[in-house]
């Protein structure tokens, strides 16, 4: 009978808070802000059942339970899609739910009395409206906005960079012809000076006057070089070539040596730095020049490819050689070796006594 009796008590119980928990309904809201919410705005959220927040708004909901016990069942609350409240939390026995800020987007308010059966008591819709920033049409714009910044950078940039370039190049061609204007009439002056020198002056004055000449050829010919690597004009890797092929024809010609200029590179986006060029050149020029004093070739060969990164230039002759190991300062190996460390070239210079020289040199590209 006390068996019976137990069963009939629990199931009353079961029932009493069933009932109590489907008569859960909405009593007051209580904005953060605002404070206690009309009466006549929480009947109309009564009659649509759906609560509408701003973004970031705080409320608290209070539930009013119609049983005549108010305090007989203790109540849970969850919000599911959300990371700290998505599992059941207790309340007491008093149903009132503070709603945390949340970001634009669906929710259910959910209150129950079993925290252990997935269903919940009475779940209430709530809808946050989204921030204007989590809007797509925000997104997009935000995007071309950054875009548009970049774009905005990327041409000050660019005509900064090019305003420098002008200015570097209007320098460079100022020192040029001042180069050429006064130290080229100087040093021509010189060499008049000395020729007018030499038709009065004693034997014994005559090889240091010839030496002076000399020099001032020399010097003048280093000028234009010098006038030619700095003119803007010159950067065209084209050009580049073109007074190299025509530098060695000329000079080889005068002594009776064939060449076979071989130039791979035909195009002419490969550019050098000013103080490239001007090395590269002096030693090129320098290998050419040695081909005709020292090597008593008759054939001589130049070679220009790209490998790696790199501007090769290869400079051969059949001639008689020499012994690196014991080269003379007549060879200018010290100046090659000078002139390729400026700029970081690679430089290697091959000869055997009776089997010609080969310099090659490596130019990096950056």
């Amino acid at each position: 009978m006390k068996k019976y009796t137990l069963i009939f008590t629990l199931a009353s119980i079961i029932a009493s808070v069933s009932v109590h928990a489907q008569r859960l309904k909405l009593h007051s809201i209580w904005h953060f802000q605002k404070g206690d919410i009309p009466q006549d705005s929480i009947t109309k959220v009564i009659k649509q059942n759906l609560l509408h927040l701003k973004y970031n708004e705080i409320v608290t909901l209070q539930f009013k339970s119609q049983n005549i016990d108010n305090h007989v069942a203790t109540y849970y609350f969850r919000i599911p899609k959300t990371e700290k409240y998505d599992r059941w939390m207790e309340i007491g026995h008093d149903p009132t739910v503070q709603i945390p800020p949340l970001d634009g987007d669906e929710y259910r308010v959910e209150i129950t009395t079993n925290p252990k059966i997935s269903t919940a008591d009475i779940s209430f819709p709530v809808i946050v409206k989204r921030s204007f920033w989590q809007e797509l049409w925000f997104l997009i714009v935000a995007i071309i906005y950054v875009i548009f910044l970049i774009g905005i950078g990327i041409y000050f940039f660019t005509l900064y960079n090019l305003r420098q370039k002008l200015k570097l190049q209007d320098v460079r061609n100022r020192i040029a012809a001042d180069l050429h204007d006064e130290v080229g009439s100087n040093l021509n002056s010189i060499a008049i000076f000395v020729e007018l020198l030499r038709r009065k002056a004693p034997p014994e004055l005559l090889p240091i006057l010839e030496k002076i000449t000399s020099n001032s050829v020399e010097s003048v010919q280093l000028m234009q070089d010098t006038i030619w690597a700095i003119q803007s004009k010159n950067d065209d890797f084209q050009k580049f070539t073109d007074r190299m092929r025509g530098f060695a024809t000329e000079v080889l010609a005068a002594k009776g040596i064939s060449l076979d200029f071989n130039n791979q590179i035909v195009s002419h986006k490969n550019s050098l730095s000013m103080e490239a060029r001007k090395n590269a050149y002096l030693i090129y020029k320098e290998a050419i020049n040695n081909i005709v004093k020292h090597s008593k070739a008759t054939k001589a060969e130049v070679k220009i490819w790209e490998e790696n990164n790199q501007i090769l230039i290869e400079v051969s002759d059949n001639g008689i050689g020499f012994d690196p190991n014991q080269a003379t300062e007549g060879n200018g190996l010290h100046n090659f070796e000078q002139r390729a460390e400026e700029n970081e070239m690679r430089l290697n210079i091959d000869s055997m006594q009776g089997k010609g020289t080969k310099v090659m040199l490596g130019i990096p590209i950056f």
